[in-house]
């Protein structure tokens, strides 16, 4: 019944009130400071914000969250762009300062106008594009002066609204592949305590190399505890049948391994260490049974005390020493070998 009520408030967009003198924006516009009014990170963000910017020669721009608070101040002849969602919270924000602002455009990528082109969705997230884009359509239409798109699509569906295409234009990083440093703990739902534990690791080793990546077992719980960070990937666990081809066939830099103190964890044995060889990995592991007296320091693996600095700064390290990890993984292939033979 909400999502009803939502889409009945979609009226047809026939013009922007602001926008009585039609069509009649440069391509360039000429201002003193431009506001890019974003929603975090976002692939939005990340592939059009130099083309907006372009649309603003020689203009100081400022990146705005909507996410926080408003704290800003806004400059007497200030041009402001939107991308996608505005928040109540800075539509207030904005009607107070709307003399100041010499110029507000919404831009948008995907179809937030018609709540019919969204029926193919999933329910969940229909009804949260829904909810969203319904809170803002009609203050669109009294407060932008301009509506921005990124495709001809977009542009021809809302020709009425005089829109004005801005194809993405990704910075050349965007471009870049690059290899990360793979690291991986593949904890088992037994292992819910180090998964925990690791958060703090996690977010150091991130915030210390832009090239590392990790990826941990979890079930929804660990997804949640790691959603915010960069280069995470949480995959569901598997069984063992499926967990032995995935380990044969991807690859790793540097194996987790930690064991904090409890009475269940007193039985465990190395297992981890055949798992490390068979992606090619090296290991770091807790300084205690059963690995303390299976691991020799810094020949066929790494031994930790369980503080988070501590594996911060060895984990930090191994990332930008390439030929030590080769060779500690060596090591541990070979040592694997010998008992077996």
């Amino acid at each position: 019944m909400d999502e009803l009520i939502r889409k009945a408030l979609f009226k047809p967009y026939l013009k922007l009130s602001k926008q009585s003198y039609g069509n009649q924006y440069d391509s360039l516009i000429e201002c003193q400071n431009l506001l890019i009014l974003h929603e975090g990170n976002s692939p939005t963000l990340a592939y059009f914000e130099a083309a907006i910017k372009n649309r603003f020669p020689g203009t100081a721009c400022q990146l705005i969250d909507t996410s926080a608070t408003p704290d800003i101040t806004i400059d007497e002849g200030a041009a402001m762009v939107i991308i996608r969602f505005i928040t109540p919270l800075w539509q207030r924000e904005i009607e107070q300062n709307i003399d100041r602002l010499s110029r507000v455009v919404y831009f948008m990528d995907d179809d937030l106008f018609d709540p019919s082109a969204l029926n193919s969705l999933p329910k969940e997230y229909r009804s949260k594009i829904i909810r969203r884009s319904a809170a803002q359509h009609r203050w669109i239409t009294e407060y932008c002066d301009d509506i921005w798109v990124s495709t001809p699509y977009l542009a021809n569906k809302y020709a009425s609204l005089n829109p004005d295409i801005v194809p993405a234009k990704p910075s050349p990083l965007l471009l870049v592949a690059q290899r990360p440093v793979k690291i991986a703990y593949h904890g088992s739902s037994s292992h819910r305590d180090e998964k925990y534990w690791l958060r703090q690791v996690v977010e150091g080793v991130l915030a210390l190399c832009p090239q590392a990546s990790f990826e941990i077992f979890g079930e929804h719980d660990i997804y949640k505890l790691y959603r915010d960070l960069p280069r995470v990937s949480v995959l569901h666990p598997m069984n063992w049948q499926n967990y032995l081809a995935y380990t044969q066939s991807n690859q790793l830099d540097i194996g987790l391994a930690p064991l904090l103190d409890s009475a269940f964890n007193l039985a465990r044995g190395p297992v981890k260490f055949y798992d490390f060889v068979r992606m090619g990995a090296v290991g770091i592991y807790s300084n205690c049974a059963p690995y303390s007296d299976f691991i020799e320091q810094n020949v066929n693996g790494v031994l930790l005390d369980n503080d988070p600095q501590k594996w911060i700064k060895a984990l930090s390290l191994l990332v930008n020493a390439e030929q030590k990890r080769h060779k500690l993984a060596y090591n541990a292939r070979e040592y694997a070998h010998s008992l077996i033979n």
